[in-house]
């Protein structure tokens, strides 16, 4: 029976070794970032990726960016919806016979919206429409906007973290060191 418990504990012992040995190999020693961690933490969350690199000061400039693209695409959205309406309602309004009713008929107020903040008595479909297709287009463009600096933002974190271990002294040497016998040359920059 003693014998048992001695080597239940043996294996017990060289088991728990190997367990912390794995749980020591596994993690990360604070101070390096990989840089997939950081495409992935820049890529759930704008703005992640430069934080795990440390990189504090670009964080501003990624939510401004962001922020000011949604605030665009959300102002032009709504723009380009009272001209929409505006639009359907006063061209079905022009081609719709006399005493039938307007198929957009609930578009009216929009309309009539239009009029007051354009402070114009009546309005043509013909001079809705290209201010409806402008704003359509730069809405769409802002939106593209946001999904370009979002992909910059996941790249700039990527790359930055490749970079972190970069040698940037000032010292550039280039040696060069041939076969036996050979010639050894040593080239160097000093900035």
């Amino acid at each position: 029976m003693a014998a048992a418990t001695v080597a239940l504990l043996l294996t017990g012992i060289l088991y728990a070794d190997r367990s912390f040995a794995q749980i020591r190999d596994t993690t990360v020693v604070a101070g390096t970032n990989t840089p997939r961690g950081a495409l992935w933490r820049a890529a759930v969350l704008p703005g992640w990726g430069q934080a795990y690199n440390r990189q504090y000061v670009k964080l501003p400039f990624v939510y401004a960016a962001l922020g000011g693209l949604a605030a665009t695409a959300v102002v032009l959205n709504d723009r380009y919806l009272l001209y929409r309406h505006a639009y359907q309602f006063k061209a079905f309004e022009e081609i719709t016979p006399e005493g039938e009713p307007n198929p957009r008929q609930a578009y009216e107020a929009d309309y009539l919206r239009l009029l007051d903040r354009l402070d114009l008595a009546s309005l043509q479909s013909g001079a809705i429409r290209p201010t409806r297709n402008s704003l359509r287009r730069n809405r769409d463009l802002a939106i593209l906007g946001i999904g370009v600096v979002y992909g910059l933002s996941i790249l700039d974190a990527y790359v930055s973290a490749h970079l972190a271990d970069f040698d940037i002294s000032e010292d550039l040497t280039v040696s060069v060191y041939p076969a036996t016998g050979g010639i050894r040359t040593t080239v160097r920059f000093s900035l």
